[in-house]
């Protein structure tokens, strides 16, 4: 997994350009860097490097909110995504991918009017809701990378808003990176040159996380509410396009 000099700076300019990015959506970064590295490494080989990337990405960007976590949301996301994470990640091993993809683009393109409707009859996800969300995130992390959309449209269900969303989301997601980055070890689909291509891909985003976080803090919470949005219809047509194209 050796990258030419010329390939190593075009991922180390990704890696910061899209940690702005999904430092201010909660999600993205993988998406981008997923679709920058499967054409070079293929698809087997990013998932697990993207899964230790991933826990140096979110410890820097839950450490630019860690004061607005909620903790009610992460004891209810937490412990089924960690559980059906397991099951997801045996899966991946023999899934083909293309069917699944399509369903999650789909889901994820309905969250958006599903929080707006919630929303103007002030409803919003309860404990029961987000522990069977927490499930199926935990489930699709360990068969694709940048399944943050699907955490976010749910924390954005439940009512949580701005730095709190983001916090959370990055908070869970260590946890799953860290038990996805074990798993993958184990079942030997993590070698050696994916561990370090991981985590200078990791450090290369710290400073784009703190730049995200000195535009967050400085725009409205209705602006950002529209951009996570916007991301999240961007994510969802990716995947989408890319479960379409892969059949």
């Amino acid at each position: 997994m050796n990258l030419a000099p010329d390939l190593l700076l075009l991922v180390i300019a990704v890696s910061f350009g899209s940690a702005i990015i999904g430092g201010m959506g909660g999600f993205g970064t993988g998406i981008i860097l997923t679709a920058t590295l499967t054409p070079i490494l293929g698809i087997k080989a990013v998932v697990p490097l993207l899964a230790l990337a991933g826990i140096i990405i979110n410890l820097g960007r839950f450490w630019f909110y860690r004061r607005d976590f909620d903790a009610r949301a992460v004891r209810l996301v937490l412990p089924p995504a960690l559980l059906c994470l397991v099951g997801g990640t045996l899966v991946y091993r023999h899934l083909d991918p293309a069917p699944l993809a399509i369903v999650i683009g789909l889901v994820v393109l309905a969250a958006i009017p599903a929080r707006r409707w919630l929303q103007a009859r002030h409803l919003h996800l309860g404990a029961r809701g987000l522990t069977l969300g927490g499930g199926l995130f935990g489930f699709l992390n360990g068969i694709a990378s940048g399944m943050g959309v699907v955490l976010i449209s749910l924390l954005l269900g439940a009512g949580l808003s701005g730095t709190a969303v983001l916090a959370t989301d990055a908070l869970v997601t260590i946890a799953i990176d860290i038990t996805r980055s074990l798993i993958f070890g184990k079942l030997d689909l993590l070698d050696m040159s994916g561990v370090i291509l991981g985590g200078m891909i990791g450090l290369a985003s710290l400073p784009g996380s703190w730049v995200a976080s000195l535009l967050v803090k400085r725009m409205g919470h209705k602006m950002h509410i529209a951009i996570i949005e916007a991301l999240i219809a961007i994510g969802g047509v990716s995947i989408l396009y890319h479960g379409i194209r892969a059949i």
